[in-house]
């Protein structure tokens, strides 16, 4: 089966990379969201932002709601990636939307990893699957250990499609993943204090 390809051309070139970008940043609110919608429904007040949806007093984070935004990325990885490979003519933008997804969570969790080697714990970065780990009383990369092969497979699986070697392979993913690195940067330190100064 053919992958839908864009326009060809310098734009055409980029195009893939500028769909990559805009669902990297879309996908922050609604992974908060993911969030939001978990403490709400557990009766628990909190304030969402563009990088952040938790309780100020600690001791009402749960573990549950802490996971509910990975299950949010991985559920729309997980169903795109059914979509994508269901049908006769596989979608670019569909595929970008996915490694989005999956990315948002894979550097994450190579961030975390870092860290853990570095400091000792997986706690250091206070990411959300870390922190449902220490709610959940289990070791702080037990999470990220059970999202990482999902995340992995899929990534794997759609690169592999998009890309028939494997220098284009590396080279377009390890990009995506330095693509979601700064739009994490810009959304956690610039556009989140910027448009939430009080939070």
């Amino acid at each position: 089966m053919a992958v839908d390809e864009l326009p060809k051309g310098t734009g055409g070139r980029w195009l893939p990379l500028g769909l990559f970008a805009l669902f990297a940043f879309l996908i922050f609110p609604g992974h908060e969201f993911a969030h939001y919608v978990t403490y709400r429904a557990l009766g628990t007040p909190l304030q969402m932002t563009l990088n952040t949806a938790s309780p100020e007093d600690g001791s009402q984070r749960r573990a549950i709601a802490e996971l509910a935004g990975p299950f949010f990325n991985l559920g729309l990885a997980a169903v795109g990636t059914a979509l994508y490979f269901s049908g006769q003519r596989r979608r670019r933008w569909v595929a970008e939307l996915i490694l989005a997804a999956v990315l948002m969570r894979l550097v994450i969790y190579a961030l975390i990893l870092g860290a853990a080697i570095v400091t000792g714990s997986g706690l250091s970065l206070g990411n959300d699957e870390p922190i449902a780990a220490q709610l959940a009383g289990v070791p702080s990369l037990t999470f990220v250990a059970a999202l990482a092969g999902p995340f992995m497979w899929i990534c794997v699986a759609i690169v592999s499609d998009l890309w028939t070697s494997w220098r284009p392979r590396a080279a377009n993913a390890i990009g995506r993943a330095v693509i979601m690195l700064c739009i994490g940067v810009l959304v956690g330190t610039v556009l989140d204090p910027w448009l939430f100064p009080r939070r």
